[in-house]
């Protein structure tokens, strides 16, 4: 349930919410396929939900974070899978604005709605010879890489007179082999795949230090690229959470325990643990919702997010996942034996947020950074 009515929908929420009819309809094909279905990843990069952060330079929305998050939500609660592609998408669309001119414009110049994938490096390198760098190397985890159109190669890159630093080679995405390496229980619609390259020629202004994507602040957040990966996931759990809470709202009103007499909403244990619940994930989200608000107007005045607004966010966000994972572990306890099935819209929100919480930008670490900058252990500034 949600109680906002200082927040009322807006343009890209009404569309995210209708394209979340057509996500769900396309969940078990998504599960299936282990990717998003063609014609639906189509749809959603024709309709502008992986351009939400691109600056309105490149034809993007430009939206700012909280309607950000909620958009991310929206879809997520749908899937948990097309959230986690379409915040991916976004995020990398926030650094445009700080790319060389001719890479950008060659990525959304004339397609604002191409979508650009990463991956995790695996001794990745790419060599400057001949006026161009030569790629090899493999990377894993590369979420979205199905639909996307181009993907994001991270690699020590060697200068041809020496200079050497990590950075990315943007690559179309038909130049690389593609793998598997994507049989998973959760987030399996993410189609977060492998992909390899030997000897792959890139261009040298294709070839990005990679503080481009780390650090630039783009234009509709104001924020760098870590942070606003922690603020989509922390979405994306939401998204998943609510879903099950309200999965197990609708089990309660018919289901009688076996050996029992009376239905599940009769039983105290299943009141309080769904008021517990759903006292947890309004916290998580509000507190979420109310840093990102904070994030906005300062970006808006012209000042940008400072170092207590970051650090803030960080937190809410990584409070975000954690607690996601909390709430859906209680309302799969609370369901009984409904939840293990494959069909049943519980083993999926179990699955998926167990996934998401394996993420780096899940980890509990990320709270002692905080509380090291809370406690002026650190400064403001140094967490990200």
């Amino acid at each position: 349930m949600r109680i906002e009515s200082h927040r009322p929908p807006f343009a890209e929420l009404v569309l995210a919410r209708e394209y979340a009819v057509k996500i769900r309809a396309a969940e078990a094909s998504t599960v299936l396929q282990r990717e998003l279905p063609p014609e639906l990843a189509c749809e959603l990069k024709d309709a502008g939900l992986f351009r939400l952060l691109l600056p309105r330079r490149f034809g993007g929305t430009e939206l700012p974070l909280p309607q950000y998050i909620r958009c991310i939500e929206a879809i997520a609660e749908a899937d948990g899978s097309a959230g986690w592609c379409v915040g991916q998408g976004g995020v990398f669309a926030n650094s445009a604005d700080g790319m060389d001119a001719e890479l950008a414009d060659e990525i959304w110049g004339k397609n604002p709605g191409a979508v650009v994938a990463t991956g995790t490096p695996a001794d990745c390198k790419a060599t400057e010879r001949n006026g161009a760098f030569a790629l090899h190397g493999q990377w894993r985890f590369a979420s979205g890489c199905m639909h996307a159109d181009w993907l994001a190669a991270m690699a020590d890159l060697v200068h041809a007179d020496g200079r050497t630093y990590f950075g990315m080679c943007i690559v179309p995405k038909t130049d690389v082999e593609l793998g598997d390496g994507w049989n998973v229980t959760g987030l399996r619609g993410t189609g977060s795949r492998e992909y390899r390259a030997d000897g792959l020629d890139v261009p040298v202004h294709r070839a990005i230090p990679i503080e481009v994507f780390r650090s630039h602040c783009g234009a509709a957040t104001g924020l760098p690229s870590g942070l606003l990966f922690a603020t989509s996931f922390g979405s994306v759990g939401l998204g998943i959470a609510r879903r099950a809470i309200d999965t197990l709202i609708e089990l309660a009103q018919g289901k009688v325990p076996a050996f029992g007499s009376r239905k599940l909403l009769e039983d105290s244990m299943v009141q309080v643990g769904l008021a517990q619940a759903e006292a947890q994930w309004g916290s998580a989200r509000s507190f979420l919702l109310e840093v990102a608000e904070t994030c906005a107007a300062q970006h808006a005045d012209g000042s940008g997010p400072d170092g207590a607004a970051r650090t803030h966010l960080r937190l809410a966000a990584t409070n975000a996942m954690r607690t996601s994972g909390a709430v859906v572990d209680k309302v799969y306890e609370l369901a009984g034996s409904d939840g293990i099935f494959d069909d049943h819209p519980l083993h999926k929100c179990f699955q998926d947020i167990h996934a998401l919480t394996q993420q780096i930008q899940a980890r509990p670490a990320h709270f002692r950074g905080v509380g090291r900058a809370l406690l002026g252990v650190d400064s403001l500034e140094s967490v990200g």
